[in-house]
């Protein structure tokens, strides 16, 4: 996979990147996180199979392009990399915080999702008030009463 990962075409990594099998090969998931094409790394923040490489999914948190972050939110497989999805979390692009919102993985998060109840983005409070892995809010003594449904989060 080394080779594949080194290929000069852009589409080859990029399919490469979305292949589970992929993760058999750490050389080429170092090589393709680093790929200077951001499609590529987009392509490896998708695949559910770097759960095994949390230093990938640091780096991933961590990338200069928030497509590549925002993808990396939504890949349900990041529960086990709380230093990423607290990085997430404080990202400055709300679509990646609103991905992350509805992302189940944050559930065993409460910190975080004190944090995205309170964030100044209508879309992110949506998110994670229609995230159906988040315990019920109904309780008066609920930590996240701050979350409001959809219909009732008020205008930033």
């Amino acid at each position: 996979m080394g080779e594949l990962a080194a290929n000069t075409n852009w589409l080859v990594r990029y399919w490469l990147a979305s292949n589970p099998a992929l993760m058999s090969s750490a050389n080429a998931v170092t090589s393709l996180v680093r790929d200077g094409d951001y499609r590529v790394r987009w392509s490896l923040a998708r695949n559910p199979a770097i759960a095994n490489y949390p230093e990938v999914i640091q780096t991933l948190a961590a990338d200069k392009n928030h497509t590549v972050r925002s993808w990396l939110a939504e890949n349900p497989t990041i529960a086990d990399c709380p230093e990423a999805i607290q990085t997430l979390a404080s990202d400055e692009d709300w679509l990646v915080r609103r991905n992350l919102a509805q992302n189940p993985a944050i559930a065993n998060f409460p910190d975080v999702i004190t944090k995205l109840s309170k964030d100044r983005s209508k879309n992110v409070r949506e998110a994670l008030a229609n995230n159906p892995a988040i315990p019920s809010r109904t309780a008066s003594t609920n930590p996240w009463q701050t979350i409001q449904p959809a219909t009732q989060v008020p205008a930033v």
